[in-house]
């Protein structure tokens, strides 16, 4: 079994590429990818800045362009349902405008698409799992990330032994590194970073009315770099209305009915968007003239703001792309903790092939040891009914552990050269063992 890695993130993706690759439901995702005839197992990945889909297959070209395939309908359905292109208010597109701007987005998409494949794939894990591919280098919250994405597909029966102990391990990479190396110390999350671009965009936010909207996992993050300045108030607002009432307790502040959106950003200085609405919920209409300035921080995928919204004077928009200097500032910050995660992830992934072989080569060790047995219990019946009635019980059962003996002692050390073959990567030896077992 081998593994593939297609992802497109940050590193070469805009917030609208992201936006339009990321899966609406990643269940349905992880179902269709793993029903695919190559595809064995199927992990996905989903992040407010990274789609990663991780595979398992004997083939892994084939399962690559099955995979693709699948993206670029599923993409392009998609576009076609929203009608993602500069006429989307038309009734009635002409289907050559609309296939026009589908081929240039597939060639923008093509253009993001990273791909890795075997050891390369499995390393990419390790090192998503440790933090230093983030965007933001050293955050803890994508091992969390790593566990939600892995436990889903277990859930859904989409992983199998190859990939419990490819994730098995990349956990416990996540670990070792935070726990060993000060990459995380005084880590900043997204919703930390956040904060910090709209405290230098507003010189501070001492005195400034804060609108937080969606109370989930990137909301909680930044409402914990809020919790740290002195605001003159706090509004959370959020789809269940419990949610943001519990998250403005914490933070001192008052929550706000969603259908109370308008007056409430009327009120901020700054708006922080992080929800998981597939859809916008902030739009020119919504917020209408403005008397004072207005800074809006997007850190939702899809995005949760128009982009008409940053024609309105006074309003300074921002999403995820507005991070990137701030993310690189903080990967300079922790170049040398870096070096020191990578030596852990090189010492682990010696491991891990070792452990991945063993799978691959199991089978064959199962069937020589399954060959010996049937030749020795063909063997054994021959002598004991040449001795007929000669041997009692007592005779019978030292014969029987005599042979079992010996087919375990000539056995066991093929079966442990097959192993060692596997593990030093020597995959002649391997398929010569297959083809002697299995005539293949």
């Amino acid at each position: 079994m081998h593994t593939v890695n297609i992802r497109v993130t940050h590193h070469r993706a805009d917030v609208a590429i992201l936006e339009v690759f990321a899966f609406p439901d990643v269940k349905k995702a992880l179902k269709d990818i793993h029903a695919l005839r190559s595809v064995k197992e199927c992990v996905i990945i989903q992040t407010c800045n990274r789609v990663e889909i991780f595979a398992a297959a004997e083939d892994v070209n084939l399962a690559y362009h099955d995979i693709v395939d699948y993206l670029m309908e599923d993409v392009i359905s998609r576009m076609r349902a929203r009608k993602a292109f500069e006429h989307a208010d038309a009734e009635c597109v002409p289907p050559e405008l609309l296939t026009k701007h589908i081929v240039q987005f597939s060639a923008k998409l093509h253009d993001a698409m990273e791909v890795e494949y075997h050891t390369d794939a499995l390393r990419h894990l390790l090192r998503l799992a440790a933090g230093i591919e983030s965007m933001i280098v050293g955050e803890d919250q994508i091992l969390g990330q790593v566990r939600h994405a892995y436990n889903l597909a277990k859930a859904l029966g989409t992983v199998g032994p190859f990939f419990e102990k490819v994730f098995t391990k990349a956990l416990h990479v996540g670990q070792v590194v935070r726990a060993k190396t000060n990459i995380n110390k005084g880590a900043v999350s997204i919703g930390s970073a956040a904060v910090e671009l709209a405290e230098q965009e507003l010189g501070s936010l001492n005195g400034r009315v804060v609108l937080l909207i969606g109370a989930g996992e990137m909301g909680k993050l930044v409402a914990k770099s809020l919790a740290e300045h002195r605001l003159k108030a706090v509004l959370v607002a959020n789809r269940t209305h419990e949610k943001a009432q519990r998250l403005a307790e914490e933070l001192g502040g008052r929550a706000v009915p969603f259908e109370e959106l308008e007056s409430a950003i009327a009120e901020s200085d700054l708006v922080i968007t992080a929800t998981s609405s597939p859809e916008a919920i902030i739009t020119r209409e919504l917020i209408g003239d403005r008397e004072k300035g207005l800074v809006i921080i997007d850190v939702a995928i899809p995005r949760d703001v128009s982009e008409d919204v940053a024609s309105v004077e006074g309003v300074r928009l921002f999403n995820i792309d507005g991070l990137r200097s701030l993310a690189e500032r903080n990967r300079r910050a922790r170049e040398k903790e870096i070096v020191k995660v990578e030596r852990i992830i090189e010492r682990e992934m010696g491991l891990l092939i070792k452990q991945l072989y063993r799978i691959d080569v199991e089978g064959i060790v199962r069937d020589l040891f399954k060959e010996a047995e049937m030749v020795r219990q063909r063997e054994l019946g021959k002598a004991m009914r040449m001795l007929g009635n000669g041997i009692g019980d007592r005779e019978r059962r030292i014969i029987d552990d005599l042979t079992r003996v010996i087919v375990n002692r000539l056995t066991s050390p093929i079966a442990e050269n097959i192993r060692r073959a596997a593990e030093q990567g020597d995959q002649e030896a391997v398929k010569v063992a297959e083809r002697l077992l299995r005539g293949a």
